[in-house]
């Protein structure tokens, strides 16, 4: 068992996969805190690398028992660390003390007062700005988020200010056992279909959230999450912005004008119970005003990554339900303006694809052409869901002649530099390796 009880000066924690982005931040706010702070993890990652520029080091590459620290000390690990690990399995040798990832969160947020960003879509990015207006309106909160800002490249940070800025996963239901003051809720939508939440549809994911709501003192949310948590929770307060025709970046809320510096109405419903949060924590709308306006974004959240040689703009966004993808390419659209956009999308799990093939292929066809990767497995056996990756082909390739299923990277890369022309826009969609094809493409 671990001492939770025990200040974080006084503890040394070891993070078994310290290279995902939850795990990674957790270790950043932990050293802050004053822990003695180590970890491992397969491969390297932009997290690892964040990890090292802010100064955590005895991080290793590859999980090795000798990583492991001797007693006291705790292990810190999340759901994909199974207990074969051969670091957990020596962890268990050496009698040290274990904690997932979600309990180590539970305490931090018991010393802060939480600000929790749940909800099925834009947790990283509404958490992510939240932190920096607060950051911005000289409120120094500490913030844990699950993608890194572009540069500075940061995700985590302990701060003086009191609060806590987190996400608030509902994929294990693990966001049931924070301490919340502030719930915000983005939106309600299906996902997590076999992640171990135990989802079967909408109303499940509903029921965990409406959970979450009532736990929290004060609950922010979005109009469209209103519609389904408002018979089960009372005392919300919905945000619902007026948007501003002709003005697709600017929006109004309670008499203020306020402006996003990313594209997408979904942006500007985000930004809004960012906004509302932050004039309840004391920041000036003047000052929220400049704030929305220095975001610098996030890694993979509609980043420009560079131009084609033909003149075509590149960007890269982790969209991986099908919801987000339609989000990307409209916000796509409102960027190429007269061009084309062309999208590359890969899918990330199988389970996932299953479960929204249709709805996947239907939002990819708002692009003037598209081109299907196989399936990013991710923690899946391909073997398992071959019938998947079959009715997947046979779908894109019905819908031709503007969709088809990609015939590997170096052929799409080949026919992306001949289609794309200056003025398009190119989107690779997904939350496995896609972005990779930017160090092709861009020059």
């Amino acid at each position: 068992m671990s001492d939770a009880s025990k200040p974080f000066a006084d503890r040394r924690l070891h993070f078994i996969g310290i290279g995902g982005c939850g795990m990674s931040g957790l270790a950043l706010v932990a050293r802050e805190l004053g822990a003695q702070v180590s970890g491992s993890d397969a491969k390297n990652t932009i997290y690892t690398q964040s990890l090292k520029r802010n100064g955590v080091t005895g991080v290793t590459i590859g999980h090795n028992e000798a990583s492991v620290p001797d007693a006291p000390a705790e292990i810190v690990f999340s759901s994909a660390v199974k207990p074969e690990n051969i670091e957990r399995a020596e962890a268990v040798r050496k009698g040290l003390g274990e904690l997932h990832r979600s309990e180590l969160l539970t305490q931090i947020t018991s010393l802060h007062e939480t600000v929790a960003v749940g909800g099925a879509h834009g947790k990283s990015s509404t958490a992510a700005l939240l932190a920096h207006v607060l950051s911005w309106c000289g409120k120094d909160p500490s913030y844990v988020v699950g993608a890194l800002l572009r540069p500075p490249g940061v995700h985590a940070a302990a701060g003086a200010g009191g609060t806590l800025v987190i996400e608030a996963d509902e994929s294990d239901k693990s966001l049931l056992s924070y301490h919340v003051h502030t719930a915000v809720v983005t939106n309600v939508d299906l996902d997590h279909v076999g992640d171990g939440g135990g989802y079967r549809d909408i109303a499940d994911v509903a029921k965990v959230l409406e959970e979450f709501a009532a736990r929290a003192h004060v609950t922010v949310v979005s109009s469209q999450a209103a519609e389904h948590l408002r018979p089960h929770v009372s005392n919300l307060t919905v945000v619902d912005p007026e948007l501003i025709d002709g003005e697709p970046m600017r929006f109004r809320l309670d008499g203020e004008v306020y402006e996003v510096n990313q594209p997408g109405v979904h942006q500007m419903h985000n930004a809004a119970l960012v906004v509302y949060v932050a004039r309840a924590r004391g920041c000036s709308a003047a000052d929220i005003r400049t704030a929305l306006l220095s975001f610098p974004g996030l890694a993979r959240r509609f980043e420009l990554r560079g131009k084609t040689a033909s003149g075509a703009r590149v960007y890269d966004d982790y969209a991986h339900h099908p919801v987000e993808v339609a989000a990307a390419l409209a916000a796509a659209r409102q960027v190429a303006g007269g061009g084309r956009v062309l999208a590359v999308f890969q899918p990330h799990l199988f389970s996932r694809t299953q479960q929204f093939q249709t709805e996947f292929l239907d939002a990819l066809s708002a692009a003037d052409r598209a081109w299907v990767e196989p399936v990013y497995p991710a923690r899946e056996d391909p073997a398992q869901w071959a019938h998947v990756a079959e009715s997947l082909a046979t779908d894109a390739a019905g819908r031709g002649p503007v969709m088809a299923m990609s015939r590997g990277r170096a052929d799409l890369a080949g026919q992306l530099g001949r289609v794309a022309r200056e003025g398009d826009v190119v989107m690779l969609i997904g939350a496995g390796d896609v972005n990779t094809l930017a160090e092709v493409l861009v020059t």
